[in-house]
């Protein structure tokens, strides 16, 4: 073997080789930037506020979402619930952009928090066991007790069954639009 052949012939290769990526930038480079492009629109269909239904479509179908539905179903004969389990958003390939479906996105939405004032004291009374003495009855028995001088803390305005305060719960808490 002449000296230098193993030199010359990396040389050649290596030219070779740049200049297929070179000849191939043209086609790469598009690519990978409509990749990038896809990506990014994926990422923000699945965390958008709100569902657009042409990118994103919600299910209950996995296995936390049907084990709570049935716990919840049963509480829901007790007490009036309405938690949603039809939370888990999934990205769904447009028909444009057939690249999106090279990034399958999921996320569980936030599909329990509150969406009015009023929630932010009802749902959580639901699960209070002594707000079933938040009655009429109860309350003029309070009252009635509460006339005693060693019972004022008994009185319906003083001792509140199932209070529930809402100002308590951060503002930000309250969802104007609820994540689906």
């Amino acid at each position: 073997m002449a000296k230098g052949q193993v030199l010359i012939e990396a040389v050649i290769g290596l030219t070779l080789m740049l200049l297929v990526v070179l000849m191939l930038q043209q086609q790469l480079m598009p690519a990978a930037h409509n990749n990038e492009a896809a990506l990014t629109a994926q990422r923000h269909a699945i965390w958008a506020r709100t569902a657009d239904p042409g990118v994103t479509q919600t299910t209950d179908d996995y296995p936390s979402a049907r084990a709570s539905g049935r716990v919840l179903s049963s509480l829901s004969n007790l007490v009036e619930l309405d938690f949603d389990t039809n939370n888990l958003r999934t990205s769904v390939a447009a028909d444009e952009q057939t690249e999106a479906a090279d990034y399958p996105m999921a996320r569980i939405t936030d599909a329990w928090s509150p969406t009015r004032a009023e929630q932010l004291q009802s749902r959580p009374a639901l699960f209070v066991l002594n707000s079933l003495l938040s009655n009429r009855v109860v309350t003029v028995v309070q009252d009635g007790l509460g006339w005693l001088p060693i019972a004022k803390e008994l009185a319906s305005d003083s001792l509140i069954f199932g209070h529930v305060d809402a100002d308590v719960v951060p503002e930000r808490a309250l969802t104007q639009i609820p994540y689906r």
